[in-house]
């Protein structure tokens, strides 16, 4: 019995001990910290490439305290506004309570986020604070801001395009691209005069490879005659360097969509070749609308989702939101860079 008696008495002392420890567990949960507190330095920002290097805007914040004494980290979050931080960028910033951009920075964080380039976007800066995976985090304020992003060209493997359009001077050539690094090039190249010839080089000069034909839609890397265009126009040329194969298109472009009052039926743009634009100006109602050309959707472009100036082969319909008279411009001279434009006039 004593023994009995004995072995009962440790196994409640156990139970104790146990119910002891999962009390004093139970007052180290954190709760919730205190909210910080953000602002910036500038929140109204027009960035521009040339100021690069230069400080755009600096946030700080103040410190959030957790009942629980532990480190407190901070997270920079920042979003499209109306996202409500649903896709928001992040970056961790450590127990600072003071973050700087840079022009480039921010710049490149706009392109992150999605921001539309040339045009004011309206965004939402926060700040989380946290101590653990474990305990919900502070967050601070929600920081608005108006931010215009500059462009920024992607460079990306190129061939050029030296002919009697340009005094076949290699170095100044247009150029067709590879967006996609797999030895299928494309871009756009306008001839000013019918009967062009042109070969396509390897690098800007002629020390390298440049190709010819020796028959139609075929590419000779040892010589062959010059490429042509038989008529003047804008015409999108594509090379396959691995299969030796080219095509070229000529094109006019149109735009259409619920819009501009008809999906079916182009609207006319003309091609400026001062700028290296196709443009018009036209009243739109709230819809959307897509560009084409010549009156098909063979070549058809839209745009990202969301709509984020880009130019997509065969890409969503752009939205237009506000009824009004618009300068629509759609740019595919850049190789692999194509955009668009609708400013209400």
């Amino acid at each position: 019995m004593k023994s009995l008696y004995i072995k009962t008495l440790s196994y409640s002392m156990l139970i104790l001990l146990f119910m002891s420890c999962k009390k004093d567990e139970t007052k180290t949960v954190a709760g919730t910290g205190t909210a910080p507190a953000i602002t910036a330095t500038t929140n109204t920002l027009v960035l521009k490439m040339a100021d690069s290097a230069a400080t755009a805007t600096v946030f700080n914040w103040t410190a959030s305290s957790f009942s629980y004494n532990a480190g407190v980290s901070y997270t920079l979050q920042m979003d499209l506004a109306g996202n409500n931080f649903s896709k928001a960028t992040e970056i961790a910033l450590s127990n600072g309570l003071t973050r700087s951009f840079s022009v480039y920075e921010l710049n490149s964080m706009m392109a992150i986020i999605g921001a539309k380039v040339d045009v004011p976007n309206r965004i939402e800066v926060r700040t989380m604070a946290t101590i653990s995976s474990n305990y919900a985090p502070a967050y601070s304020n929600v920081l608005p801001l108006t931010v215009t992003p500059f462009y920024v060209e992607v460079v990306y493997p190129a061939l050029w395009i030296p002919g009697s359009y340009q005094a076949w001077a290699p170095d100044r050539a247009p150029k067709i691209v590879s967006v996609a690094n797999d030895k299928s090039y494309e871009g756009y190249l306008y001839f000013p005069d019918a009967n062009t010839e042109f070969k396509i080089n390897i690098a800007p000069d002629w020390n390298h490879t440049n190709y010819g034909t020796s028959s139609p839609g075929t590419l000779n890397p040892t010589g062959g005659d010059n490429l042509k265009a038989a008529t003047a126009g804008y015409y999108l040329l594509k090379a396959n360097t691995a299969a030796l194969t080219y095509s070229i298109t000529k094109t006019t472009f149109g735009v259409l969509g619920s819009a501009t009052g008809s999906a079916t039926t182009d609207t006319p743009m003309s091609y400026d070749p001062v700028t290296k634009v196709w443009k018009v100006t036209r009243a739109l109602v709230p819809g959307d609308l897509k560009f084409r050309a010549n009156g098909t959707d063979v070549i058809s472009y839209g745009s990202n989702t969301p709509a984020d100036g880009k130019l997509k082969l065969s890409g969503t319909n752009i939205p237009v939101a506000e009824a009004g008279t618009y300068e629509i411009i759609f740019n595919v001279s850049i190789p692999g860079n194509y955009r668009y434009t609708l400013t209400k006039q």
